[in-house]
């Protein structure tokens, strides 16, 4: 268990390479900061790579910063709602709008470093 507040929900399975966190609210939570109420679910393969999943199920965010404090060589994919990421001793993705994105699912796919 990572969390469970009025605020945040969120629990890491090491030994499924799972973390997941609700925001209800901007804040932290374990390696995750968002700057607004979103879902995140990663999947670390185990190969190297990750999957970071991202949704906005208020589907009112117009703009979004997530990071998460692993160090990530590369972004491999990214759907057009992206509009920036940074790598190196973390990663740092910033979404435009995505109110019109009707909640569904962002996929990130990342190289980890």
């Amino acid at each position: 268990m990572l969390a469970n507040t009025d605020d945040q929900q969120g629990v890491q399975v090491p030994s499924l390479g799972f973390t997941g966190v609700n925001f209800w609210f901007g804040g932290t939570v374990g390696a995750l900061t968002a700057s607004a109420p979103c879902a995140v679910m990663i999947g670390d393969r185990g190969d190297g790579t990750a999957v970071i999943c991202v949704s906005d199920p208020m589907r009112m965010q117009t703009s979004l910063t997530l990071t998460w404090r692993r160090a990530v060589a590369s972004v491999t994919s990214r759907p057009a709602t992206v509009t920036g990421a940074t790598t190196g001793s973390s990663l740092t993705l910033t979404f435009g709008d995505l109110s019109g994105t009707g909640g569904a699912t962002q996929k990130i796919t990342v190289r980890l470093g």
